[in-house]
Order: structure tokens, then sequence, then C-alpha cells
């Protein structure tokens, strides 16, 4: 936690730089990423003259089998490589969410009563003291959740003081950070909308089925928020799709979602990591490309059919 606390809570990673959606405990897939695209601190990952740097858009535990191994794994490379690796907080690094959908019974059954509960109440105090956003090489802002309704700025975002409890998170002033983790696009196509309950206009800000503070935010504030604050576009998180890619292009092109956990609550859904680098001999000379890398659903494979959409 003290190292999450000495850094900034918009953080800011250096191009090439992986950018890897939701996790939810699924150690397994995380490491077969790795082993597809690239493992951290690897002589492969480290051959360039540019370092690799990756992003986890947050949502590392709860739901999955292994969220121990895989928060710490990810804490273990965030120690080693302190300003390669970035840590970006989701809406599952919350003390309530951990005790609905799983990551305190895990603390306690394979830890103990005591022993996973000091466990447990130490990574919770490094969760509220992670960074809500990263910028990928100045341009790219990665955030879990989404932009909200997009009035705030960069600015705000930086002065933003941590620890940051649900006590913090619940104020009706800070409703802004709460959207940044649980907030959702409106798609621009109706029949690519991951709840089917959604409705209406594909503009604006509208209430969200998540909860009474959470908003949709449509294709105008995504681009209006990315011309007010400097930046090229959003990658978000924090939605899996029913037999999806693992990512997708919208607003535009002015916004990406990454989700990273396959199969993710039998959705039948690939996992994909974002790899972001500058194009070389290009003007503007910080010109980017993205390219998605995907690992392919087993389910799929098996033709398996989805069940129903989960959040």
């Amino acid at each position: 936690a003290k190292l999450l606390a000495s850094q900034p809570v918009l953080a800011a990673a250096q191009v090439p730089c992986r950018i890897f959606g939701d996790l939810h405990g699924q150690l397994r897939d995380l490491l077969l990423l790795f082993a597809a695209f690239g493992f951290p601190g690897s002589k492969e990952d480290t051959a360039d003259d540019d370092a690799m740097s990756y992003v986890f858009n947050g949502d590392f535990v709860d739901r999955g089998a292994h969220s121990l191994e895989v928060i710490g794994l990810l804490l273990a490379l965030k120690v080693s490589m302190p300003n390669r690796i970035w840590l970006v907080r989701g809406n599952h690094e919350d003390r309530t969410m951990n005790a609905r959908y799983g990551f305190f019974d895990e603390c306690q059954e394979r830890l103990g009563d005591t022993f996973g509960s000091k466990t447990y109440d130490l990574l919770q105090n490094a969760f509220d003291q992670l960074p809500l956003a990263c910028v990928v090489g100045g341009q790219i802002l990665c955030v879990h959740g989404g932009v909200g309704d997009g009035r705030w700025d960069l600015n705000e975002l930086r002065a933003i003081r941590r620890p940051l409890g649900q006590l913090e998170l619940g104020r009706s002033e800070n409703r802004w950070i709460h959207n940044i983790l649980w907030s959702d696009p409106i798609e621009d196509d109706l029949a690519q909308r991951c709840d089917e309950s959604e409705t209406g206009p594909v503009f604006g800000v509208h209430e969200s089925p998540r909860n009474t503070t959470a908003v949709l935010f449509g294709w105008d504030v995504t681009k209006t928020f990315c011309a007010r604050n400097g930046v090229a576009m959003v990658v978000r998180s924090h939605q899996s799709k029913r037999y999806g890619l693992g990512f997708d292009l919208m607003h535009d092109e002015k916004l990406i979602r990454v989700f990273s956990a396959r199969d993710y609550e039998g959705h039948c859904n690939d996992g994909a990591v974002l790899l972001v680098r500058a194009i070389e001999h290009e003007e503007p000379p910080s010109s980017m490309s993205i390219r998605a890398q995907v690992l392919g659903s087993y389910a799929k494979s098996r033709n398996v059919h989805p069940k129903s959409p989960k959040k």
C-alpha cells in the first residue's frame, strides 16, 4: 500500500504497453495471455530499446477460483517493476463487492479465519490506494468503467486524495468518482448492447441498470470528454459480451472495451489484451497504433451456448 500511495492517482505508462481488462481471479487465462503475448520482465519483453509497460485495468478478484493467486502475482510484478506495472482500480476492488462475490470467502477458506482476515484487510488497504486511471503514451486514458457524465477533467482526477474507502466513494459529491469505476457506454448499435433492457437514445447521459448512482453515457459524451481533456481515446473494461471477441471499438473510434477473462460467467467470450505502440516515421511523431491480441474461448471451440448475461 505504501508503494501505491507514493504514486499518483492518475498514473502514466510509457509505450509500448499492453492493456489488460477484467481478470476476475482467472489465473489460467492470465498465464496463457502472458505465454502467448509476453511475460513482464522476460528477455523477449525487454528486447527492444523501450521495455514494455503493462496496465491492468481493474477487477482482479471475485467470481474466479484463483483470486488470491491473481492479485498476489500482480502485486509481486508491481513491486519488482514499479514504473512499468500499473494496477488501475475497478469496481471489484471494494469491500462490499468482495464480501458479495467471493474474494472474502476465498481468503477465509484458503488461509483460515485469522490469517485470512488479516490478508483480506491488508489487500483492502492496498485497493483503497490504487490509481483510478492511467494515461498511456500521453494520449490514451484507461479507466475501468467509463467517463460517467464526462463533466470532470484530468486535473480534478489528479487532485483526488487517497485512501478512497467505502465512505469516501459513497459521498454524493464523489458520484463522478463512483462512475469512473461503474459507468458504461451506450452502444452505437442497439443490437450490440450487453443488456437487452437497454433501449432508447444512443447519446447523452442516462440512468444505469447497475445501481442508482451509475450512469450510461453516449458517444457525444465520450467525444466531448476527449476533446476537452486532450486525449485521443478512452480504454475501458467492466463488461463482457456473450460470444464477444474480448474487445470492441465504439463511439466513433474514441472508445475501446477490453476484457481479458475468457468464458466469463458462461458468456463464451474470448479474452483480449491491447498492444499499444508508437508508429515510427509517422507524423505527428506521437502517433500510436493499437492492436488487439486475442485468446480464443474454450467454450466456443466446443460449441457451448452462453448463459444469460451478467456484469
